[in-house]
């Protein structure tokens, strides 16, 4: 019996703890601090583009962290741009090098401005800029992507810091 009411109590001490360091975990989570050039060059696209910077920011947070080294899938840079979709877009704006900064960024913002114009939601657009599948049957369905759900709040999160 003693070895029973040990088991329990030394059971619910465990849920005690993870609960706590899970919520503590939560509750700790970092502000996310842009880089002074993506915040410059987000600023500057979102308004030549009329796209709220803090977008093209969890864009970039999500896609690299903000790495412009950042290779994964065939996508390059700071925005995962790939250039095998993109090459036509990037030879019209100029762009050579997917690794710099502000060239993928230009080519990203650029494509986001196109999937911005077919419609008032930002599900939709989001869906297609990430490649997903299904996008149709997923939008009839009232479902949101993860990574939809993910770019909205980290939005309303730099939005929140930057007091708008």
């Amino acid at each position: 019996m003693k070895k029973i009411i040990k088991w329990y109590i030394t059971g619910i001490a465990m849920t005690i703890i993870w609960f706590t360091l899970t919520v503590m975990s939560v509750n700790a989570q970092e502000a996310i601090i842009v880089p002074e050039d993506v915040k410059e060059i987000s600023e500057e696209l979102g308004q030549a583009y009329n796209i709220c910077p803090e977008l093209i920011q969890a864009i970039c947070w999500q896609e690299s962290r903000f790495q412009p080294e950042a290779e994964s899938a065939g996508c390059v840079g700071i925005m995962q741009v790939a250039p095998e979709w993109h090459q036509e877009r990037m030879d019209k704006l100029g762009v050579t090098n997917l690794k710099d900064t502000r060239q993928n960024m230009i080519v990203a913002v650029d494509y986001l401005s196109d999937l911005l114009k077919d419609g008032e939601d930002m599900e939709e657009p989001l869906m297609r800029y990430h490649g997903e599948s299904r996008i149709a049957e997923k939008l009839d369905a009232g479902e949101m992507s993860e990574y939809v759900n993910s770019i909205l709040t980290l939005t309303a999160e730099l939005e929140r810091q930057n007091g708008k």
